[in-house]
Order: C-alpha cells, then structure tokens, then sequence
C-alpha cells in the first residue's frame, strides 16, 4: 500500500514538469517540421548570377498562306534561381502554303492576300521560373523547371509588291510559358510556346493594318554560363 501511494506521489508531481516540457518543445517542433516542409533539397542545377544561351528552331503554323521557321538566339541572365532577364534574335524562314498555290492557280480572279511577310524579330523579356523538380525515366533522373515569360520589341516585315506593301518595323509584344530539362551542371534543352502581338503594317494606300497574332513553338538547346 504504501509503496502504491509512493508511485502515484511521483506520477503527479511529474505531469506538470511534462506538460511544461511540451510546452516549451511544441514551437521548437512546429519551426522543424515547417522548414521540412518548405526545404526539401538545395537546386542540383542553381541558376543565381549565370548566364544562359540557347539557339532554338521553331514554327509558327497560323499564317494561312505562309508558314515561317524561326531561327533563334536567346541570350539570359538569371537574377536569382527565379528570375530572369533575356534578349533574343530571330529570323524567319519562310515557305509559302498549298492553300495560296491553289487559290491562284484555280482562279484568275482570287488573289491569295498576303497581308505581310515577318522576316525579323527581336525583343527583351522578363521570366519568372516558380517550379523545380524532378522526373525518373528509367534509371535516369531528369531535372526540370518550369517558367512564365513577357517582354516587348519590333518586328520587321518585308515589302509584299502583290499587296502594294512596304518594309515595317513594327512594335511588337508576346507572353509565354517554357521548360528546362538540365543535362549536367551546364548542358540544358529547352521547349517554349510564345505568343506574339503585333501592328500590322498599312499598304501605300492606307489599307490594312490591324493586329497580328502569331504563335510560335521552339526547341532547342543552350548551355549555363559563369556561376555554378
């Protein structure tokens, strides 16, 4: 009996010393288990105060007499792992479609207007990447990110003498989204969709003008510079 009444002294006296304990540990867990959370691992491929190049090839398929290959070089530099600043150049390959060859073989009397030829486009941007991760094909681990972009600069359109039009420089804007699949410390490849909007030039004879909209797809492949 007595040493029964003994334990019972001892549990007592003991939970207001563990419930003060908790109290203390409780913040100290809550802080650990949040930057589990928040970190998971440092970035294998840090992109903070690099440079990126990147040449690409793409197409831009919504002309309906014309279909244009751009040939482009990207030229960044990161901010941070998330921001980014670009300057990038492009010519325009050109082939005209099917559709036009048909419509003017077949009737004498129905041109195919083609309102403007880009030939040149070059521009600045912003670019904000909020996703990293990583994706198992295979044995091999890819690691990716995921980013938004925006910017504006000038297109150069070419004198069109059908539709009595003359060479342009127009402003011209665009928005677009990308990836990254990092191939190594420095290697990369990269796929992007953008789309263009632009002031279509006006022929001699105050017609045309309007806006344009071209959408472009591009792949291609750069490498990281300085940092690391």
């Amino acid at each position: 009996m007595t040493r029964w009444l003994f334990g019972v002294s001892l549990l007592l006296m003991a939970t207001p010393a563990m419930a003060q304990d908790e109290e203390q540990v409780a913040p100290l867990m809550d802080a650990f288990w949040v930057r589990r959370t928040v970190v998971v691992q440092p970035r294998l491929h840090p992109l903070a105060r690099r440079f990126e190049l990147v040449g690409m090839v793409g197409v831009i398929p919504n002309d309906p007499f014309v279909v244009y290959v751009p040939l482009s070089i990207r030229f960044g530099y990161h901010l941070t792992d998330h921001w980014g600043l670009e300057l990038g150049f492009a010519y325009n390959l050109q082939i005209d479609t099917d559709l036009r060859d048909y419509l003017e073989a077949n009737d004498a009397q129905l041109r195919a207007r083609i309102r403007d030829r880009q030939q040149l486009r070059g521009g600045a941007s912003l670019s904000y990447a909020p996703i990293y991760g990583k994706l198992a094909v295979g044995r091999h681990v890819i690691h990716l990110d995921g980013f938004v972009l925006g910017g504006a600069g000038v297109v150069r359109t070419e004198e069109v003498a059908q539709t009595n039009l003359a060479a342009a420089t127009r402003p011209d804007f665009h928005l677009g989204l990308g990836i990254r699949l990092f191939l190594g410390r420095r290697w990369l490849l990269r796929l992007e969709f953008r789309q263009y909007l632009y002031l279509r030039p006006e022929d001699r004879d105050g017609g045309g003008g309007g806006l344009g909209f071209p959408s472009e797809i591009s792949l291609g492949g750069g490498v990281l510079l300085g940092g690391g």
